[in-house]
């Protein structure tokens, strides 16, 4: 007897797939930048970190239960569209998040535990609650993001102070602020329904698409100084990476000074989210060749 379609789509919505697989790809970016491998120990601390951002994900799933009612694009999830009951989704996020914490403990360690826990509970605990009064969580929500790049870096036994470090945690951290903005033009008046706080209540369209390029601009910029921390050992990869800035550049500039429109700007933000990928593709292939 096969799964049901809808179970398997809604423990999907639960883990947040796509997020969560995005932060155990940062992870791993981190464990190879170090370890210059693939190994069983990687896959243990990926499979651990996946557990854990799918637990934190449910978490936020009955949290947020209320105002996902309020939303057109969360009204179908689990628990508003009656599912699945909000006890069930909290000892699962719970479950998935000790699976994995406990995971990372046998086989990683207590500091990538640790790490992983900071992240949960900031994520859960500090980021959800403010988004509902302040317009500047956003900025709280990119730490979320930085954290498991470290857990990778820590499993692989690597240095989190060091400059090639600290240098790729800045680059994750600065480009998902123009992310977060730019989810905030497409949803932030069903944010402003939802009554949670949303940057749209306070500064116009084009406006908040001008501050979304600088930062943008900060991305393409910070590439440039990739060779300044010895995190390339091949020249090709250097001449990728220039290449996708570039070419992202290009496109956010004319689009923010020719068109000046959201709807003219998705392209360029999708072409900003390639290059964040292929920034990290770039140094993993690095890395292991």
């Amino acid at each position: 007897m096969g799964s049901n379609p809808s179970t398997l789509r809604d423990i999907l919505s639960l883990a947040k797939v796509m997020v969560s697989a995005s932060i155990t790809f940062t992870t791993f970016t981190g464990y190879v930048v170090v370890s210059g491998r693939l190994d069983t120990r990687l896959f243990i601390t990926l499979f651990g970190v996946l557990l854990m951002a799918a637990g934190a994900s449910a978490l936020n799933h009955f949290q947020e239960r209320k105002t996902d009612r309020l939303m057109t694009r969360t009204a179908d999830r689990p628990i508003p569209s009656g599912r699945m009951s909000p006890p069930l989704v909290f000892l699962v996020g719970l479950a998935w998040l000790v699976l994995g914490a406990t995971i990372l403990l046998i086989f990683t360690g207590w500091i990538v535990v640790l790490l992983g826990v900071f992240n949960a509970a900031w994520y859960n605990l500090v980021y959800t609650p403010l988004k509902k009064t302040s317009v500047y969580a956003l900025f709280a929500g990119t730490i979320t993001g930085v954290v498991p790049l470290f857990m990778g870096i820590a499993a692989a036994g690597g240095n989190m102070a060091s400059h090639q470090a600290v240098y790729i945690g800045f680059f994750m951290l600065i480009w998902q602020i123009p992310h977060f903005l730019i989810l905030l033009l497409k949803y932030g008046k069903e944010y402003e329904q939802a009554g949670l706080a949303s940057i749209t209540a306070r500064l116009s369209i084009p406006r908040i698409i001008r501050i979304a390029y600088l930062w943008m601009v900060a991305c393409c910029t910070a590439t440039l100084f990739l060779p300044l921390f010895g995190l390339l050992h091949h020249s090709q990869t250097g001449y990728a990476i220039l290449l996708i800035s570039t070419l992202v550049f290009v496109f956010i500039s004319f689009a923010v000074y020719k068109r000046n429109e959201i709807d003219q700007f998705r392209i360029p933000f999708i072409l900003t989210n390639i290059m964040q990928a292929g920034f990290m593709v770039c140094l993993v292939l690095d890395s292991l060749i």
